[in-house]
């Protein structure tokens, strides 16, 4: 008899089973296949890479002109004053360099000064004959300016041109330093400050106020005409501009004071204070 619990029964390998497996095998190999190609991130594209232009870097604002303040430069010592009575021009041929334009890099400036070159204090000014306020300058505080101080020997004045506000401005500080020549500056620098608004007009009429102005002060309108255009002449004007670039000066009207910038017209109030401090 036999037990079927001792001795099970084992099942006879069919050919149906053997193909079951084959198929899976095959089902497996194209799962792995299919899996493999698609297995790793998307990684996107990356944009192509475009070349920037250069950026361009904008220019610093124009220097202002200078407000009414007042700097310091610097200490510098000052000769010992020599007091006049009478504000004569100080007309040399080289003409004069104080102390202070030499600290500042200024020029000599053979006929547009006037008082005591060993005054304690010496003023530089920067002017345009075509600026309304260097014309308010010349007709509302300067005469005091001559009185209080030119006259009494405390202040030696110098006068340099900077014709940047008016068209005919320049044409005008040439007819002043060509009446330099014939001794007589200052005559023409007032007449040429009381016609102002002539230096706002166009050539031809700037240069028949000048001619005019030439015979009321009794010059020789024809060499005043030729110093007018000489090279030599205008070079002046040139050291001129220069020498108030140099100091970062470029409007007027601008004055130095010894160490100290003052710019503006400023009242005669306001002269005697800071003229005081440079007496101390």
């Amino acid at each position: 008899m036999t037990c079927y619990g001792q001795n099970p029964i084992r099942s006879k390998p069919t050919v149906h089973s053997s193909r079951s497996r084959a198929i899976a095998y095959i089902i497996l190999a194209c799962l792995l296949c299919c899996t493999g190609c698609t297995a790793g991130p998307n990684v996107p594209t990356p944009p192509p890479t475009i070349a920037r232009l250069p950026t361009v870097t904008p220019e610093p604002p124009a220097a202002l002109a200078p407000t009414a303040r007042i700097i310091r430069l610097g200490g510098t010592p000052l000769p010992t004053p020599s007091l006049t009575a009478v504000p004569t021009p100080a007309i040399t041929t080289d003409g004069v360099i104080t102390a202070s334009m030499a600290q500042l890099g200024l020029s000599a400036e053979p006929y547009a000064v006037l008082g005591d070159p060993a005054a304690p204090v010496t003023i530089v000014e920067f002017t345009d004959f075509g600026c309304v306020f260097c014309r308010r300058h010349h007709l509302l505080t300067f005469r005091a300016l001559v009185e209080e101080y030119i006259a009494t020997g405390k202040v030696f004045y110098v006068v340099k041109h900077l014709p940047v506000s008016s068209p005919q401005g320049e044409r005008a500080a040439l007819a002043a330093i060509c009446a330099g020549e014939q001794g007589r500056y200052w005559e023409m620098h007032n007449a040429l400050f009381a016609a102002g608004e002539a230096w706002q007009s166009d050539a031809a009429t700037a240069q028949r106020r000048i001619d005019a102005i030439a015979a009321e002060l009794g010059l020789d309108t024809a060499a005043l005409r030729a110093c007018s255009e000489r090279a030599e002449t205008k070079a002046i004007i040139g050291r001129h501009v220069g020498e108030a670039h140099a100091l970062r000066v470029f409007g007027t009207p601008v004055f130095f004071i010894n160490d100290r910038l003052l710019a503006g017209a400023q009242p005669i109030e306001v002269w005697r204070a800071v003229l005081a401090g440079s007496e101390e």
